[in-house]
């Protein structure tokens, strides 16, 4: 059927706009300024992307054992000896010099020094990225940069803290390039670098298995490779000395502490249901990103917009594997199985989703220059800068919009933890031992050890067998005054100290009928009222006073301390009304909504105060 006059008009108009569309991309990509005011603004997108953590407590007992570790010159650790609660004394966690190097720069440099580490593991994935783009003959530019932005705005979901598990990060991505690079380079030799990466990694964090998985998928990979398409795969040779260096890698983690104990506990921590799905469920490193697909709302910014940084780049992926398919009748196995793989594992745990961003970078990258695709960054130039200044609108809006009195280089890592609430139980000496919750825990193990045990911590894993399934189902639901009798029968304790992010565990106590002895910025100290006459008699004379917040500047916290007062002493829920309306920012999002929220607050109780001395006025006469 021949096509009419507009049809062909209307084809050269289309043909015409897309070739000086990309006429005028690859133009701008040539723009040397361009290029590097957007290299120069990534380490700002990245730094407002990355404020110091307050909500992960892993950092302080990560230290704890570093710290143990050094004191008693040891690299073994029974783990049951932290707890007072029941705890598995024969779980293994190997972390040694992860936790020490931690321990290290934290003692010598503080929250500065561990600010410093985080951003040198930064460097080290740019490094690896860099070289790579060199590899292949690729320039820097825009395009490039812009990726190497939405990888470092999606790995703020794991990233973001200072834990050994950044060394994990770092490892990965470069067992990840080192395979890439043979596959481009055929210099086999570099596969022998792995045996000395793994023997590292296994003592700085667990996730080196995560290495053995992607190996293990690559080499089905290239093998499939060598099957179907075996011009474009490993030679047999090749194979030989990838299956050869793999199994000296694995050979190299049994030079831990532990040997092949701690292989076995990991294959039974992993082959365990019970284990995986209490973290699954409860933990949420282990949740899944599929529900926040839909997710249109502030909490997007920091994980929805993650999983659809993933969805897009497997798009892309997808395209060029359809592409060399159809165009070129062959395929890659090895990238099609790791990113689906690592896609699919990112997606189900936001804990493994790092592991996504690298496969893709360098298989995607690989795919390009072996299609001979490199013009695709040029011409991509125009939705590449508005996608980056996307980013450089999008990121400060909502970090300074939504967060709450954000740091930054390390700054004030100990204004997010109970440092005075601790110092006060050291002080006057409760009686112990001390119920917890699971989030202080981490803190509690770095800062009372061995001055008190703790209850539960977020080592989750020597609790799974009871301790944390207790712990669960006691603070998953409103808890009533027998929950409460029940819960200490088994676990016999009367003081208790939580964190505000179990403000509704905190009232249940209160309402149960234990007495609030002190609270401070970041937690509650509660105490059953048959301990209250061994409590020292200065204990009395301690500040509870609202005015003790007259300097805080954190809404967070601000509203969590108003919520006690306007529960236990409505009129000085109204000077933390004040202290909110002149400290917090007008620049800050929820203010309004909040001082609405606090002074319907306070009119309610008052009205109840009011109803309750009516009531209450005839009995006294």
């Amino acid at each position: 059927m021949k096509k009419t006059q507009p049809q062909i008009t209307i084809q050269l108009v289309t043909m015409l706009i897309i070739s000086s569309f990309f006429a005028f991309s690859e133009k701008l990509a040539s723009c040397r300024y361009l290029k590097w005011l957007i290299i120069a603004l990534l380490p700002v997108i990245m730094l407002l992307r990355y404020p110091v953590d307050r909500l992960d407590y892993d950092l302080w007992w990560q230290m704890a054992l570093g710290k143990y570790y050094l004191t008693h010159h040891t690299f073994v650790v029974d783990h049951s000896i932290f707890s007072w609660t029941p705890a598995d004394s024969g779980w293994i966690y190997n972390t040694f010099l992860g936790s020490i190097i931690l321990y290290l720069i934290y003692s010598l440099l503080g929250g500065f020094g561990l600010w410093i580490f985080q951003w040198l593991i930064f460097l080290g994935i740019f490094l690896s990225f860099y070289l790579f783009l060199r590899l292949i003959r690729q320039r820097l530019d825009i395009t490039n940069v812009t990726l190497i932005a939405a990888i470092g705005i999606a790995g703020s979901m794991v990233c973001s803290y200072y834990k050994p598990e950044l060394f994990s990060t770092l490892l990965f991505c470069w067992t990840v390039f080192i395979f890439f690079c043979v596959k481009l380079t055929r210099r086999k030799f570099l596969f022998y670098l792995y045996p000395f990466i793994f023997a590292l990694w296994v003592n700085l964090h667990g996730s080196f298995v995560l290495g053995f998985i992607f190996l293990s998928f690559a080499f089905v990979g290239e093998l499939l490779n060598r099957i179907f398409f075996s011009k474009e795969s490993f030679t047999s040779r090749e194979l030989t000395h990838l299956g050869a260096a793999f199994f000296l890698s694995l050979a190299a983690t049994l030079l831990n502490p532990y040997g092949i104990n701690y292989l076995l506990s990991i294959y039974n921590g992993v082959t365990t249901s019970a284990s995986y799905n209490l973290n699954s469920i409860n933990i949420l490193a282990y949740e899944s990103l599929w529900p926040h697909l839909k997710d249109i709302n502030v909490s997007f910014f920091r994980v929805g917009q993650n999983a659809w940084i993933m969805v897009i780049m497997m798009f892309f992926f997808c395209c060029l594997f359809i592409y060399e398919l159809i165009k070129k009748k062959t395929c890659d196995f090895t990238g099609l199985i790791v990113n689906v793989v690592t896609f699919w594992g990112g997606m189900s745990a936001v804990r493994a989703s790092y592991t996504f961003y690298f496969a893709f970078f360098f298989s995607f990258f690989y795919l390009l220059h072996r299609l001979k695709l490199k013009n695709i960054p040029g011409r991509a130039t125009i939705l590449s800068l508005l996608v980056f200044i996307f980013f450089f609108i999008n990121i400060p809006y909502f970090t300074f919009k939504y967060g709450t009195a954000n740091k930054w280089f390390g700054a004030g890592l100990e204004s997010f933890v109970p440092v005075k609430e601790v110092s006060f139980l050291k002080k006057y000496r409760l009686e112990g031992p001390i119920f917890n919750d699971y989030v202080i825990g981490g803190y509690l193990f770095w800062a009372l050890y061995p001055d008190y045990k703790v209850f539960i911590d977020p080592r989750l894993v020597p609790f799974s067998k009871q301790v944390a399934p207790d712990y669960w189902e006691f603070t998953s639901k409103s808890v009533t005054t027998e929950d409460i009798q029940r819960f200490t029968q088994k676990y016999p304790f009367k003081v208790a100290i939580m964190h505000y992010r179990e403000l509704p565990l905190i009232f249940d106590f209160l309402k149960a009928g234990w007495r609030l002895l002190y609270f401070e910025r970041n937690a509650a100290i509660l105490i059953h009222p048959s301990l209250l006459p061994q409590v020292p008699p200065e204990v009395r004379m301690v500040d509870l006073g609202p005015m003790r917040f007259k300097d805080e500047k954190n809404p967070e916290v601000l509203l969590n301390v108003f919520s006690l007062y306007v529960n236990l002493n409505p009129q000085a829920s109204r000077v933390i009304y004040d202290i909110y309306k002149k400290n917090v920012g007008d620049y800050y999002k929820p203010k309004t909504e909040h001082l609405w929220v606090m002074e319907d607050d306070i009119r309610q109780k008052e009205i109840e105060l009011q109803i309750a001395n009516k009531k209450a006025l005839p009995a006294h006469r």
